[in-house]
Parts: structure tokens; sequence; C-alpha cells
């Protein structure tokens, strides 16, 4: 009797485990899978305000990451249902007739591209423009704080974004162009800081963490501040050296991508001994084209 006790109790006890470790497992999986979520979510997010605030401060020199623009063109041709021997007579008549009855004309529509200028030299700057879409961007942060607090930013950082996009509007409202660079780019630089605590790629964190070293070259451009911008571009190239010789990438799909992202990146820094903006905003332009390009592999 008492060895058929103990072997009940036994048998509840291991059930009683089993049924601890299931609902345990259970709240692991979900935890693991809330985060995943909270993750792919904070980086959807990241990449909007990384696009708006990329488009804000290029807006400050015209210039715009496409090369070329696509142009809808619309012609009208005339049918030519007649012979050539009796146009000339028929042509009076079809004047006069034009008003009542018009012309027999087909349209077509034809596609061409367009060479877009990458910076538009003495160009006035969009303030409005500016200004409407950091306004926007109000509404859009208020969001993002409680998912960056979701996933552990910590609310200092959470605040000096809040803090810099303040500022960062007060000198677009008094138009002060390199004053608003500079705090564009300190607003840009929160971004991948924001990304740090998250399962998102290596590969994806470090690239934006080079594209912001990248947007405060060009911030410092305003003020032809040639050394600094040095300093950040070689921080950049610090980044990608690491992983052109990271193993890890020796057979990865993305492996020429960083090559190339490496290139262009040295280029950028070569033509600082020009010392001539107007070289340094089409090689910064190339840059960040392929730092998009990597990002979104």
């Amino acid at each position: 009797m008492k060895n058929k006790f103990i072997g009940i109790t036994s048998k509840i006890i291991i059930i009683i485990a089993v049924i601890i470790s299931v609902i345990f497992l259970f709240f692991v999986y979900s935890n693991a899978q809330q985060k995943t979520s909270n993750d792919d979510k904070i980086d959807e997010e990241i990449k909007y305000l990384d696009t708006k605030l990329l488009t804000l401060i290029n807006y400050l020199n015209n210039i715009d990451l496409q090369d070329y623009k696509v142009v809808l063109n619309k012609v009208e041709s005339q049918s030519d249902s007649t012979s050539s021997s009796s146009k000339e007579e028929e042509q009076s008549s079809q004047q006069e007739d034009s008003s009542d009855n018009g012309t027999d004309k087909e349209e077509t529509t034809i596609t061409k591209m367009e060479e877009e200028v990458i910076v538009a030299d003495g160009g006035e700057v969009d303030w409005k423009t500016i200004e409407g879409e950091l306004e926007v961007l109000y509404s859009t942060w208020s969001a993002v704080i409680l998912d960056l607090y979701n996933v552990g930013v910590s609310s200092e950082n959470i605040l000096s974004f809040s803090s810099a996009l303040d500022d960062t509007l007060a000198n677009v409202k008094k138009q002060d162009k390199a004053l608003s660079a500079m705090y564009l780019a300190k607003l840009y630089e929160h971004l991948p800081i924001f990304l740090q605590n998250t399962q998102v790629e290596e590969l994806d964190k470090k690239s934006l963490e080079a594209k912001s070293y990248i947007i405060n070259s060009y911030a410092f451009a305003e003020t032809e501040n040639w050394d600094r911008m040095g300093q950040e571009i070689a921080k950049a190239e610090s980044i990608f050296s690491n992983l052109v010789n990271d193993a890890k990438y020796v057979n990865d799909s993305r492996k020429y991508n960083i090559n190339k992202t490496y290139i262009v990146i040295e280029e950028l820094k070569k033509c600082l001994d020009v010392k001539d903006r107007a070289i340094f905003y089409v090689k910064y332009k190339n840059v960040l084209e392929e730092l998009n390009v990597v990002r979104s592999l």
C-alpha cells in the first residue's frame, strides 16, 4: 500500500513538473516572439526616420539621391489617312472645319530619362517644406518613443533626441543653414544607438553607424571644416575596413557591396584634398547610395 502511494505521488510530481516545464517554455517562447516582433517594429521605424532625416538634410543643398527621373511626355500625332497629293487640296478645308470638327489626332505617351542635377548651385533652400516635414516628424516621434522604451533604449537617449528635434526646428525657423545641418546630423546620430539593444543584424547596425559619420561630414561641409570632415569619414572608413576583413563575410552574397562601399568611402576621403564642396557632394551622394544598398540587402 505504501509503495502504491509512493508510485502515485511520483506520477503526480512528474505530471506537475511536466506542466510547469511546458508553461515555462511557453512563456520563454512568447517572450522571444514578442521581442522579435518589437525589434522588427523598431527596425521599420528607424528606417522611416533614416529616410526622413536624410531627405531633410539633403534638402539644404538640393541633393537628390536619384541620378535620373522618369518623365512622361504626351505627343499628339495627326493620323495620315490621305495621300500626299490630296493633302494640299484638303488643307484649306481642314483649316475651315477644324473649329467645328477638330482634327483626327492620336495621343501617344513616351517615356524618357532626364538627368537630375545633384547640387543646384545657388539654389534657394525650401525652408517651408523642411519646417513642415519636421512638424510631421513630431507626431511620428511621439508614437516611436513607447516602442523604444520597450526594447530597452534609455530615457536619456530618448530625451536627447527630443531636445535635438526642438533645436533643429528652432534653427530651421531661423533659416540658419549651418546649424540646421548640424542638428539634423545630431538627430541622425541617435538612430544607430536606438538599434543597439535589438536583434537587428550587425551589418545593418554597422551600415547605419557609418552613414551617421558620413552625414556628420556633410554637416561640417557647410562651414568648410575639412579637418572635422576627414575625422568623421575616417570613422566610417574604419567600420567598413573591419567589415571587408571580417571572415564571416568572405562567402556572403553581400561581400561585393561591402567592398564597393569601402571603395567609395575611400574616394570621398581622398576628395577632401581638393577642398571643393561641389566635388565632395558628388562623392557624398555616391557613398550614401551604396550604404542604402547594403542596408536594404
